[in-house]
């Protein structure tokens, strides 16, 4: 179950390979937070497989109200490649990422079925090869603050999780801070009340 200000993904590159009746499917994912950074990893599988017969690919982009997916099964049969994949990320629970499977076809057809479940298997063996990380939606806020009051707020700041980024002391106190979008209403009230 994912937080308001928290999301699941892939940290660095994750592979895979899976053969299937001499068909050849390679597997990579990414983090990825726009479909424009989607399509240059996208072009870059291709570049690195240029005589695959097929670049299948989902994306999960966003989190909650603004999450975004899309699967394509890119030539292969309707439901056959891009859904199965979508569902290894939907499985994982990933957000801001992209799978892509690039197909080799061996010469021998595998049916609808066969390439639903192999699309899916090398996509699934790609994620549970990922190093999975999760990453925190920050706001960032800018205090103007008294000397006396500097403590109190790092420290309301770090309870809450939030991180001090810097503090300025010329000519006013200023804490320049982040903190986390789902405790926000936490860190004004009660910096109010105190």
């Amino acid at each position: 179950m994912a937080h308001l200000d928290q999301y699941r993904t892939v940290a660095g590159i994750a592979l895979s390979h899976h053969v299937v009746k001499k068909s050849r499917f390679f597997g990579e994912a990414i983090f990825a937070r726009t479909q424009t950074s989607v399509k240059k990893f996208l072009a870059e599988v291709e570049e690195r497989n240029p005589r695959a017969s097929h670049y299948c690919y989902a994306y999960s982009i966003g989190s909650g109200s603004t999450q975004r997916e899309y699967a394509t099964d890119a030539g292969e049969p309707t439901h056959s490649a891009g859904p199965p994949i979508l569902s290894a990320i939907r499985a994982y629970d990933l957000s801001n990422v992209v799978c892509v499977v690039a197909r080799y076809y061996g010469g021998i057809n595998l049916g609808i079925g066969g390439l639903i479940r192999a699309y899916g298997q090398c996509a699934r063996d790609c994620l549970s090869n990922a190093t999975i990380e999760t990453k925190v939606f920050y706001e960032k806020l800018c205090l103007r603050v008294d000397y006396s009051e500097i403590g109190n707020v790092v420290n309301l700041c770090k309870r809450l999780g939030g991180k001090v980024v810097d503090i300025k002391y010329d000519p006013d106190p200023v804490v320049e801070m982040q903190i986390r979008r789902s405790t926000l209403d936490t860190f004004r009230s009660q910096l109010q009340g105190s």
